[in-house]
């Protein structure tokens, strides 16, 4: 009866751990080891060390639970981790043909380009992104119509090649 308990008692522990990786330890168990937040864990072929450190990690989470919320409230949601969209974009933009066209030096001031964009917040929600063949990047502004009519094209599947008959 208590080993059924205690068994009991551990699955729900593991299973709170896994599914509240909230806390800042907690996070950083999961963006290292398991991915369940990330698109791409940072090791991915060590998900058992992710899941033998959740538990202990969760406990001193819940330690210093006060330290960790005042922490959150002055320094903002995502500390003290990287937002996900910048991380994102890079990725998508290493995939992207025009950019695999590059020299490697293109590419590299390319990036450097794009981050200090991002950085200085000239990138909005209205504005779409154009590179050169130079690896330099272009402004474009949009409305939100427009940007609309591109998130449409963007999602559509692409079309089948012309049916040509022969007579």
């Amino acid at each position: 009866m208590l080993n059924r308990r205690l068994l009991r008692v551990i699955a729900l522990a593991v299973a709170t751990a896994v599914f509240s990786t909230g806390c800042m330890l907690s996070r950083a168990v999961d963006r290292a080891f398991l991915g369940l937040t990330v698109r791409r864990p940072s090791f991915e072929a060590r998900k058992t060390t992710g899941v033998f450190l959740l538990p202990i990690t969760f406990a001193i989470d819940i330690a210093t639970f006060p330290i960790q919320a005042l922490l959150v409230v002055i320094l903002g949601d995502n500390f003290p981790f990287k937002a996900e969209n910048e991380t994102n974009q890079m990725y998508a933009l290493n995939q992207h043909p025009q950019f695999q066209k590059l020299s490697p030096e293109r590419r590299a001031l390319a990036m450097k380009e794009f981050e200090l964009l991002l950085k200085s917040g000239q990138v909005t929600r209205n504005t779409t992104l154009a590179l050169t063949e130079e690896g330099h990047w272009v402004l474009v502004p949009v409305t939100d119509e427009g940007r609309d009519q591109l998130i449409a094209r963007a999602q559509q599947p692409e079309a089948p090649a012309q049916a040509v008959c022969a007579r």
